[in-house]
């Protein structure tokens, strides 16, 4: 059996949503893929493709594995272990056999995509998948929040309820609901670029206690309200990338964003319709809304930075 899963990225209102304002997410197609087969053994292997590494364990252990006491070199494996685990448990599930699970990527790691949701979900859906037990979104979508505070301490439910539900989810006080009609029409004809800039310095909950510290962030907040309602409404790509750049700027005034998120965003604005940063911040990713008439020239420019571009749409 075979799951793949999306990414994901904020177009809008990332850090004003921590604090109860709207942010738009959107499932894209940058996927992790699970591969799951049966073994005739009460245990389960883990591959880690991307990483060349591996692990057995017996399936027993994994019902009761205490995630937070994992050993350092077992670390790469928890998302996947937790999520085995609280699927496991949900299901009330005593495996007669066990399975062989391949997990790999084409999300870069730790820079605002969610790779580490998409691994999470997908396991959810393939182990009750293979079980013969599926679960509906809701039920994947919770279990998948549950992991990552597990894992994390801490969790937003936008990662795992955007790469559940896909396509695109407006976010506000720890709420979704999902986007449909002619919104999600106009961003079907969107052609984006990813653009993995560099390497995050700080973690997203460092970034979010910084943010925590800005004396007027709730007038900043307040700003990215506003641009999330007009980007609501809007269906013309200059005035769609304009928001995006305009959000962009809201963040510099938090803090998040870093020169050289910077300089990439400047050439998405000159060679696209508008850029800006994505997720937390402080290095990580940058998304280029393509004006297709310049794309040739877009993607030579961000070739002289010595970045990795990744095309996507959005993933329904």
């Amino acid at each position: 059996m075979i799951v793949e899963t999306p990414s994901k990225v904020i177009l809008f209102g990332e850090h004003a949503v921590v604090y109860g304002y709207r942010a738009v997410s959107m499932a894209i197609n940058l996927t992790s893929t699970i591969k799951i087969n049966k073994i005739n053994e009460r245990k389960i292997i883990l591959n880690l493709k991307d990483l060349n590494k591996s692990l057995s364990l017996n399936l027993n252990d994994t019902k009761d594995l205490n995630i937070s006491n994992l050993d350092n070199n077992l670390s790469d494996f928890k998302y996947c272990l937790c999520a085995i685990k609280n699927t496991l448990n949900y299901l009330n599930i005593e495996p007669e056999f066990g399975f062989k699970m391949e997990i790999s990527s084409k999300i870069p790691v730790s820079c605002g995509l969610g790779s580490s949701a998409s691994i999470t979900v997908g396991t959810i859906r393939a182990v009750s998948k293979f079980y013969n037990k599926p679960l509906k979104d809701d039920e994947v979508a919770k279990l998948g929040y549950l992991v990552e505070r597990e894992v994390q301490g801490k969790a937003s439910i936008t990662d795992t309820f955007t790469i559940t539900y896909r396509g695109i989810l407006e976010i506000k006080n720890n709420k979704f609901k999902k986007i449909k009609g002619s919104f999600e029409e106009f961003l079907k004809s969107c052609k984006f670029l990813i653009v993995y800039v560099e390497k995050r310095k700080k973690k997203t909950a460092e970034l979010v206690n910084k943010v925590a510290k800005i004396k007027d962030k709730d007038i900043i907040f307040k700003k990215i309200d506003e641009i999330v309602e007009e980007a609501l409404k809007t269906k013309n790509k200059e005035d769609f990338g304009r928001l995006m750049t305009k959000n962009h700027e809201l963040l510099k005034k938090l803090n998040v964003s870093t020169p050289k998120l910077d300089k990439i965003v400047n050439i998405g604005n000159i060679y696209g319709y508008g850029a800006k940063l994505t997720g937390a911040g402080g290095g990580g990713c940058i998304i280029i809304l393509v004006n297709e008439e310049k794309e040739n020239e877009l993607i030579k420019e961000l070739n002289k930075e010595n970045v990795k571009i990744f095309k996507c749409e959005m993933m329904n």
